[in-house]
């Protein structure tokens, strides 16, 4: 029990981290650049802004993925769950990689959209969302479902 709240709390914990972690770097560094990604025209800085970013720039992208974070981490729970149950049939670490990259990337991509509606994202964030995802399902997350051998003496 002890290891399985171990594992649940460093799958939330790395998942979180590389997602939505990974979503603000690419953010805040493309917006750094004068990138706007979150409007349906150029942003002013595309043109004539030097390479810079401001603290209400980030507060803004803070805000969106503290926004995602909330149905981020509700995924994560309920797909480590689902895997759990997945494991009592049988643990297969390429099997719970490529099932754990598409569902986790697939979902961080309709998330990362659909909360990107509402600001209007561009499909370049999405794309590293769902990316993001991907990554971390298919590399990290079988790992945190790995059967713990009990060896008593």
């Amino acid at each position: 029990m002890k290891n399985s709240l171990k594992q649940f709390g460093q799958h939330l914990l790395f998942g979180s981290l590389i997602i939505l972690g990974g979503l603000f770097l690419y953010m805040t560094i493309a917006l750094a650049f004068g990138y706007l990604m979150y409007s349906d025209r150029l942003g002013p800085g595309w043109v004539k802004k030097p390479i810079g970013i401001s603290w209400s720039e980030i507060n803004f992208i803070t805000g969106f993925i503290t926004f995602l974070g909330i149905y981020i981490i509700v995924t994560l729970i309920v797909v480590f769950y689902l895997f759990r149950l997945f494991r009592l049939v049988g643990y297969n670490r390429i099997v719970f990689s490529i099932l754990g990259g598409l569902i986790i990337g697939l979902l961080s991509f309709y998330w990362t959209l659909g909360i990107g509606w509402y600001i209007a994202i561009d499909s370049s964030t999405v794309i590293v969302g769902g990316i993001l995802g991907l990554l971390y399902g298919g590399t990290l997350f079988p790992k945190f479902l790995r059967p713990q051998i009990n060896i008593t003496k």
